[in-house]
């Protein structure tokens, strides 16, 4: 890692001085980076737990090359933001800030644990929405036992086990991140993926931040909720209810054969087209197989 970059919060700036703003509403609010110019299609990405990193500028520059301006959003809970840790309430503060920025014709894209504010912000109906893609998203499977090695599942288990059992994980890994590194966490979370890796590895200035402020920042309430998003069941994804609406499912092929055939019938049974693959990542797909991302986005437009 770069030691030299040393990110502050409230932040003005990203490791490559790139301008983050911020919006409220009169609940919360939410950071934000917008990369490209306006007249470019609104390519709008809501952050998660698991990746909560400003883009990399070569994702930028193909989304760019693709026809959308990157808008990327950092939720409440995290960086200077105040946590939130209600779905609806958050689903409002997008919308919110779409409507706030005028943007139309938006291609939502949620990664990780902020897929059910995305699926609540595109059921809603709002008119603002025009297509939606869940990155690896766990939907109603219960991917619990997924996370390897063994100890960072046990951990995340005891997390939603009770408030203090939250406290607890979250010291450990915020313990982890001290004794270890701050790489450390996340190349035991991702070593199942190469590109994840390879992502974490190429780019140490973008993770460097953002590990830092989950390190600093990160809080009990945020921490449980997110992997509530991620590991529990969401009431909202009745049969069916994503059939007829314009939306899609990212995948990796890096990812275990279990998560595939759990992650594919949810889809079917949501109502959503067959899982799309990309060749490298995981977590980290959409930055990883940024070229195919936006080759498969535009097919199914």
């Amino acid at each position: 890692m770069d030691q030299r970059v040393v990110p502050t919060w409230p932040a003005s700036v990203d490791p490559f001085g790139r301008e983050v703003q911020r919006f409220q509403n009169d609940q919360a609010s939410l950071e934000f980076m917008v990369v490209g110019a306006r007249q470019l299609r609104p390519l709008v990405i809501l952050q998660s737990l698991d990746i909560c990193c400003w883009p990399a500028e070569s994702f930028c520059q193909a989304a760019n090359a693709a026809g959308f301006c990157v808008i990327s959003v950092r939720r409440p809970g995290f960086g200077a933001n105040s946590p939130l840790t209600d779905r609806e309430s958050q689903a409002g503060l997008v919308r919110n800030f779409l409507e706030e920025k005028d943007l139309q014709d938006v291609i939502l894209v949620g990664l990780g644990s902020s897929n059910p504010i995305c699926e609540r912000v595109m059921l809603s109906g709002d008119s603002r929405i025009g297509f939606t893609v869940f990155a690896n998203c766990g939907f109603n499977y219960d991917q619990a036992n997924e996370f390897q090695p063994e100890w960072i599942s046990k951990a995340l288990q005891q997390a939603l086990s009770s408030p203090a059992g939250g406290r607890l994980s979250l010291m450990a890994l915020k313990s982890s991140w001290g004794i270890f590194g701050q790489t450390w966490v996340f190349e035991n979370l991702w070593r199942k993926s190469l590109g994840d890796i390879a992502f974490l590895r190429n780019n140490p200035e973008l993770m460097y931040e953002a590990i830092s402020m989950l390190q600093a920042r990160l809080d009990v309430p945020t921490f449980t909720f997110e992997l509530g998003n991620a590991l529990n069941d969401d009431p909202i994804l009745s049969d069916g209810c994503f059939r007829g609406v314009p939306a899609m499912t990212v995948s990796g092929t890096e990812t275990t054969g279990s998560w595939k055939n759990g992650i594919e019938k949810e889809a079917k049974r949501l109502g959503l087209p067959p899982v799309a693959y990309l060749s490298s990542g995981d977590m980290a797909v959409i930055y990883q197989s940024a070229s195919e991302f936006f080759e498969i986005v535009a097919d199914a437009l």
